[in-house]
C-alpha cells in the first residue's frame, strides 16, 4: 500500500499534524559502512519546548476527533466521488473505539470506489482547482483540516476537494538510481552545455535531460566549474564570519534594510482602521498594496540558524552599492554582487532551457518578469532616479548558518525537531550549490521516502529544485518538489552546516497566466498572498499579528 509504505517516510508512527519524521534515505552507504551513530540529545530546553509542540499537536489531533466528520469531494480522470472522513487520519489506532481513519482504510477506500486498477494505488493529492499545486501524502489533510478547525466553526467547515494522484506501486519496491546511473535524477547535466549561446545538438540534449529531470523529480543536477564552485565555497567562509560578527552587536546596529521604504510597515498589535483592514486584505480592492512591506535584505535569524539575505540592487532605482553600511567593508560587499550574479545566471539559463523545452517565449519570462540586471551605481553621485519603492529586485540569495542540534546527552535527537521543515519554494526555479555538511533531503513520490540530494555531491554539482510558480506557469506540468533538513548535529560549532539556496522569482506586479481571461489574471503578488500563504499547509499560518509575507 502506498500510504502504509510511507510510514517511515512523510508521517512516522505517531500521527505528526505535518508530513514529519523517521525520514529514511534511499541512498545506500558509501562502500558498504555502517550508517553513522545516532546524534547525541536535544538540551533540556529543546525538550522541553518539543514536549510542548508534541502536546499541542496531540491535543489538535483530538479536537479534530471531536469534530463532525471531513467533508471531501475527490476526482479521478472522469469520475467524482463524495466522502465523510472521520478525522484525524492515523497509521495505527490505539483501539477500535478510536475516532480516527487509518491511513490505509482511506487509502482502499480510494481505490474501490474509483476502481483504480490493480498495482496502483493513490500516492498523493493536490487540491482539485489547483492541480499545478505540489502533491500532498494522505497524511497532510491532517494539517489542513486542523488548521481550518482552528478558525473555521463545525457549520461553516468548507467542503475539500481533492484531485487524486495515483501512480504504480512496483515503483515502491524499485531504488533511486545515485548519479553514477546515466538515468538518475542526480547524474549531473553539464552547465556548460546548458548555457551555450548558440543553438547545437550539445545543448539541445543537455537541455532535454535538464527538463526531463525538472519534469519527473522537480529537481536536477547540474555540474559547474571549478572556478565557479570555488565561488560559493569563499563565500561560507567569509558569511560565516559575518554573519558571527553581526551576532555580536545589538539588533539596531545590524544591517537591514526594506525593499520598500516608501511605506511604513505596521508594527505587530498596532491600531488599525478596521475599514482600512477590509480594504487591504481584498485583493481586487483598488488599495490593496502592489507588493508586501515584509520583503527585506539583510541579517536576519530564527530558532534554527542566522542568515544573510539578499537581492539584486536596482539600479534604476537609485540604489547604490556598496550600501552606506558597508563602508569598512566594501570588498565583503561586492563579494555577495559577485556571487549572487553567479547564481542569478546559471537560473536565468536554467528557465531558457525550460523555455525552450515547453515553448514559452523567453523573452517575455527573462525581460518582462524578471528583475533587470544594469549594474547598480557605485555611489551617490551616480544616481540619476530614485524609486524607494522598489530599492531590490524580487529574487532572493539567501546564506544560512544553521544551528547545532547537538547536545550532551547519548540520545538520540528529536526527529521532528527539523533543521528546515517540509515544504516547497515559491518561485520559478532555486539554485543551490552544495551545503558545507549533507542535509538536503526531497521527497520522492514513487518511493514514498525521503531521498538524499547532497549525500554523493561534490562541490562543482549544484542542485536545481521547482518552485510553485514555475508550476503555476507550466499548468503542473512541472510541480514544485517538497523538501527538508532534518536535524543536523556536528562535532564543532565552527564546522555548522551552511547553504545557499538562490531562489528565481518573478516580479510581484506581473501577470502569471497573460493569456488568461482578465478577470482570471493573477499577478505573482496576488498568486503569493491569496493562493500560496493562504492555501499550503506548510506556510498558512493564523495566529494574529504575524509580519508581513516576504516573498
Amino acid at each position: 500500500m502506498g500510504q502504509a509504505a510511507s510510514k517511515n517516510g512523510m508521517g512516522a508512527s505517531t500521527p505528526a499534524l505535518l508530513c514529519g519524521s523517521n525520514g529514511v534515505s534511499s541512498a545506500p552507504q558509501a562502500n558498504g559502512a555502517a550508517p553513522p551513530p545516532p546524534p547525541p540529545a536535544p538540551s533540556k530546553e529543546e525538550l522541553a519546548r518539543l514536549a510542548k509542540a508534541e502536546a499541542a499537536t496531540t491535543r489538535a489531533l483530538m479536537k479534530m476527533a471531536d469534530r463532525a466528520p471531513l467533508h471531501c469531494v475527490f476526482y479521478y480522470e472522469a469520475q467524482v466521488k463524495d466522502g465523510q472522513i472521520q478525522m484525524p487520519l492515523v497509521y495505527e489506532k490505539t483501539d477500535e473505539q478510536q475516532k480516527a481513519t487509518r491511513l490505509v482504510d482511506l487509502e482502499l477506500w480510494l481505490r474501490e470506489q474509483f476502481q483504480i486498477p490493480p498495482g496502483s494505488s493513490v500516492f498523493a493529492v493536490v487540491p482539485a482547482e489547483e492541480l499545478y499545486s505540489p502533491p500532498c501524502p494522505l497524511v497532510m489533510i491532517n494539517t489542513i483540516a486542523s488548521r481550518l478547525y482552528e478558525s473555521i466553526e463545525s457549520e461553516r467547515m468548507p467542503v475539500l476537494h481533492f484531485a487524486l494522484v495515483v501512480r504504480d506501486m512496483a515503483l515502491l519496491r524499485q531504488p533511486i538510481l545515485r548519479s553514477e546511473a546515466h538515468q538518475s535524477p542526480f547524474y549531473a547535466t553539464s552547465m556548460a552545455s546548458l548555457s551555450l549561446k548558440t543553438d547545437s545538438i550539445e545543448r539541445k540534449m543537455a537541455r532535454m535531460r535538464f527538463v526531463h529531470n525538472m519534469k519527473q523529480y522537480g529537481f536536477a543536477r547540474l555540474e559547474v566549474t571549478p572556478e565557479q564552485a570555488n565561488i560559493p565555497a569563499e563565500a561560507f567562509r567569509t558569511v560565516r564570519k559575518w554573519l558571527a560578527d553581526q551576532l555580536a552587536l545589538p539588533p539596531e546596529k545590524r544591517w537591514r534594510d526594506r525593499v520598500d521604504v516608501s511605506r511604513d510597515v505596521a508594527q505587530p498589535g498596532k491600531d488599525v482602521d478596521p475599514a482600512e483592514a477590509e480594504a487591504q486584505s481584498d485583493s481586487l480592492h483598488s488599495t490593496h498594496p502592489k507588493v508586501s512591506l515584509g520583503r527585506y535584505v539583510g541579517f536576519s535569524c530564527d530558532r534554527n540558524r542566522e542568515y544573510l539575505q539578499l537581492r539584486r540592487p536596482i539600479a534604476k532605482s537609485g540604489t547604490v552599492w556598496p550600501p552606506a553600511y558597508f563602508h569598512d567593508n566594501k570588498e565583503f560587499a561586492m563579494q555577495m554582487l559577485h556571487l549572487l550574479e553567479l547564481l542569478d545566471g546559471i537560473a536565468r539559463d536554467c528557465m531558457l532551457a525550460i523555455c525552450e523545452m515547453l515553448n514559452l517565449d523567453p523573452k517575455w519570462v527573462i525581460d518582462e518578469l524578471l528583475d533587470d540586471t544594469t549594474p547598480p551605481p557605485s555611489s551617490p553621485e551616480e544616481v540619476t532616479t530614485v524609486d524607494k519603492s522598489y530599492q531590490y529586485g524580487a529574487s532572493v540569495l539567501r546564506i544560512y548558518n544553521y544551528r547545532n542540534k547537538a547536545a550532551d546527552s547519548g540520545k538520540p535527537v528529536h526527529p521532528e525537531d527539523h533543521s528546515c521543515g517540509v515544504h516547497a519554494d515559491l518561485g520559478l526555479v532555486t539554485v543551490s550549490p552544495v551545503a558545507t555538511v549533507p542535509g538536503l533531503q526531497m521527497w520522492n513520490l514513487e518511493r514514498m521516502t525521503w531521498t538524499d540530494v547532497e549525500e554523493d555531491a561534490e562541490a562543482i554539482h549544484f542542485s536545481v529544485f521547482a518552485g510553485e510558480t514555475l508550476g503555476f506557469m507550466t499548468n503542473g506540468l512541472i510541480h514544485g518538489p517538497l523538501h527538508r533538513v532534518p536535524p543536523i548535529c556536528v562535532k564543532s560549532e565552527e564546522e555548522r552546516r551552511m547553504s545557499m539556496p538562490y531562489f528565481l522569482r518573478v516580479r510581484p506586479e506581473k501577470v502569471l497566466n497573460p493569456f488568461a481571461e482578465p478577470a482570471a489574471q493573477l499577478t505573482c503578488r496576488d498568486f503569493m498572498e491569496d493562493v500560496v500563504f493562504r492555501k499550503r499547509p506548510w506556510r498558512r499560518d493564523e495566529r494574529k499579528n504575524q509580519p508581513p509575507p516576504d516573498y
